[in-house]
């Protein structure tokens, strides 16, 4: 098939073929440094999250965000040199390590930051958790949340605008090559927008709910211990199996609004916690949640790590306790970790089942159910 030189590209960008694609065969690839180059620039990107109703309050400081509390959680869990365990998600860091994901230290002062918030709103909405001892409470537990949806929007955007660049890595390729980019790149994005569009919904609910506007519509388990938690997270996830490797909801069908989970570990004044937050309405969560509580109290742990792994990457831990584990435990986590990350591979509907590798380093407490 022939394409006009003033035609809309094929690829679908919207521009005349001539300049789009017409002699991409014959372009210059694109090297590792401009790589590198986009993804320092994408990562380091400003905005505050804050609800529309109350950008004129911004301060013009849009500082590093914590999404895990350093004051409490993160130095409960470091090591005498101030560092934990984590992902450096980064282009250079990824190349380094030959595509692995792999914990490594990192200072607690750089651990689980984004430049998501302004200095004004990240003191006003989240100072009920990082001032003051969680209680549980609705106003700590919708921070919490608001906090979360707010990275993971970070990080969506941040996808999209990775996949934008990577519709240059058809340079100076065939035109099989360039259709194969172009084509993966589109059904990409296609997911991505639909969990934007989500996730917006999501955080429009909380931004009611910190206005006032409505009241009584989120559902929390929160799990405690005595003991600080090993294991500090923030994420947002729709989940598709549960603790038994049921399906709990197809999110290969994107007709199909997903319903997704917010989850936090992490530790305060000596104790350790674990929050889960989604909207009272959705069924599909409660049964997951239902799947986790039907477990045997000494198995809780075990599957918690699974699931903290599994599905999210903001997930950080402590050096002492890592150095405690076996290699096969390592090797479990270490598995959990890149499981999702090989887009060519089928998803694992039972990730989150027990396989016999347990592991031990907290104690369940107290299970409040609030909401339900």
């Amino acid at each position: 098939m022939k394409i006009g030189r003033n035609e809309k590209c094929w690829c679908g960008s919207g521009k005349k073929f001539k300049h789009c694609h017409l002699g991409r065969e014959n372009d210059s690839p694109v090297n590792k440094g401009e790589a590198i180059t986009h993804s320092q620039n994408n990562a380091s990107r400003k905005c505050c999250y804050v609800s529309s109703d109350l950008k004129h309050e911004c301060s013009k400081k849009i500082i590093n965000a914590h999404t895990v509390s350093k004051s409490s959680s993160l130095k409960e869990i470091a090591d005498e040199s101030g560092h934990v365990l984590g992902l450096k998600i980064n282009l250079a860091n990824i190349i380094k390590n030959k595509g692995k994901l792999v914990p490594e230290k990192i200072g607690i002062n750089q651990a689980s930051t984004f430049k998501g918030f302004c200095s004004k709103h990240d003191k006003s909405l989240f100072s009920c958790i990082e001032d003051r001892e969680f209680v549980g409470d609705d106003e700590q537990c919708l921070a919490l949340m608001y906090r979360s949806v707010a990275k993971e929007l970070y990080a969506k955007e941040g996808g999209l605008n990775n996949s934008e660049f990577a519709k240059n890595g058809d340079k100076g390729k065939h035109l099989l090559g360039q259709l194969s980019i172009q084509n993966f790149v589109a059904d990409q994005q296609k997911g991505i927008n639909t969990a934007l569009s989500e996730l917006s919904e999501l955080k429009s609910e909380l931004d009611d709910q910190l206005l006032g506007k409505s009241v009584g519509n989120l559902s929390h388990l929160i799990i405690d211990s005595t003991a600080p938690m090993p294991v500090a997270v923030s994420s947002v996830v729709a989940p598709m199996n549960d603790f038994d490797g049921n399906l709990i909801q197809d999110l290969g069908d994107l007709n199909i609004v997903a319903d997704h989970l917010v989850f936090n570990s992490f530790s305060s004044d000596g104790k350790g916690y674990v929050i889960f937050s989604w909207s009272k309405d959705s069924a599909k969560v409660l049964s997951f949640i239902s799947s986790l509580l039907a477990l045997e109290d000494n198995k809780i742990f075990s599957a918690l790590i699974r699931f903290f792994f599994g599905v999210a990457e903001n997930t950080f831990i402590s050096p002492v306790w890592w150095d405690s584990l076996s290699d096969e435990q390592k090797d479990k986590i270490n598995g959990l970790i890149m499981s999702g990350v090989r887009p060519f591979e089928p998803n694992n509907d039972n990730l989150l089942v027990d396989d016999g590798v347990n592991f031990s380093g907290w104690e369940i407490g107290n299970i409040r159910k609030i909401n339900f």
